[in-house]
């Protein structure tokens, strides 16, 4: 039996060393069990992203896979729920990143997608999210403070370029 809520496989702080992120393009995607992580870049019919506002700032909807899910887009539609509480309309694949986090011998990945927002639920403020944003792409890239901005611009514009127009 599994605990619902619960990671697929948790990501602990990391002793040294540095991890190596590999961009291997839209496609295909891994094999699931080798997917930590999941993500997508919403975007609404006029155009703008839908991004979570978190203590650390502003970011696209995303997380780890848990246990019990049998799909990346059924990762990525939860976590669009409960951060932005967004539905999403068809998934496109943008981004497949390797990890070597768990060592060269345990390669795992971060699957993004694209899709254009159906519905926006009513905002609840969770511990999952503490805003739900509606933003342009270039506001939201010049705000945006996580990891790595040039690996985010790529992906926003990779994105915004596979997306179909509404």
């Amino acid at each position: 039996m599994t605990v619902a809520g619960e990671d697929r496989r948790p990501v602990r702080r990391r002793q040294g060393g540095e991890t190596t992120l590999s961009c291997l393009g839209p496609s295909p995607d891994p094999p699931f069990e080798q997917v930590t992580s999941a993500a997508v870049v919403a975007v609404t019919d006029d155009g703008r992203l839908v991004v979570v506002e978190l203590t650390r700032g502003l970011d696209i909807p995303g997380g780890h896979v848990q246990r019990g899910e049998s799909s990346i887009d059924e990762t990525v539609r939860r976590e669009a729920w409960e951060e932005v509480r967004a539905r999403l309309g068809v998934l496109h694949p943008v981004e497949v990143i390797e990890s070597d986090y768990f060592g060269a011998d345990d390669r795992t990945y971060m699957v993004i997608r694209t899709a254009r927002v159906s519905e926006l639920g009513p905002w609840e403020s969770t511990h999952e999210s503490a805003g739900r944003v509606l933003i342009e792409p270039e506001d939201f890239l010049r705000r945006y403070r996580g990891g790595d901005p040039a690996l985010m611009r790529h992906l926003v514009t990779a994105a915004l370029a596979t997306l179909p127009a509404p």
